[in-house]
């Protein structure tokens, strides 16, 4: 009967890791390198929150990504979409997040960023943006997905629900750079 006892034991611990093993997923990167001046280690991840899908739609192609270099963290924002804009990023312009359990994480831009526009069929403008994080406001959003984000650029607003596997994308890039 100990025999037994212990057999199942050991099945049930096994059975455990393997399930643990399965559902914890892998870290994907962009990159994840040192920097061959400072021999610091950088790496960066890129989340696709939303596509264009028709020119005559106000829809975006909307890219998060998250860097890290060395102690330090910055969120990468590319928003681009059919239109000549002008306004600017400015210092100081909020990215806020809604998180899954309702909590409010906001970022600020770390400096100007200048709108560039190209021809191709009709005039599109991109956007790119470089936003302070911390490790805190990283570990919320790790901990519970974001369900919504608004961008603010002078006196435009581009705000967008993220559904729930995007969200889970999300929480997943934030947790691979803080490891």
């Amino acid at each position: 009967m100990k025999k037994i006892t212990q057999i199942l034991g050991l099945g049930i611990l096994f059975l455990f890791a393997t399930t643990l093993s399965l559902s914890a997923q892998k870290c994907k990167f962009d990159y994840n390198k040192k920097d061959p001046i400072t021999g610091e280690a950088t790496k960066g991840n890129t989340v696709t929150i939303s596509k264009i899908v028709f020119v005559a739609t106000n829809n975006y192609n909307w890219k998060l990504g998250f860097h890290r270099a060395g102690d330090s963290y910055h969120v990468g924002v590319s928003l681009e979409g059919y239109g000549n804009f002008r306004e600017r990023i400015q210092k100081g312009d909020p990215i806020t997040f809604v998180l899954s359990n309702g909590e409010i994480v906001t970022i600020n831009s770390q400096d100007e960023f200048l709108p560039t526009a190209r021809a191709a069929q009709v005039v599109v403008t991109e956007y790119k943006g470089k936003y302070d994080i911390d490790v805190a406001a990283l570990q919320k959003i790790a901990e519970n997905p974001p369900t919504f984000i608004r961008m603010n650029v002078e006196s435009k607003v581009y705000e967008k629900e993220i559904n729930s596997a995007t969200g889970k994308q999300i929480a997943q890039a934030a947790r691979c750079i803080l490891q």
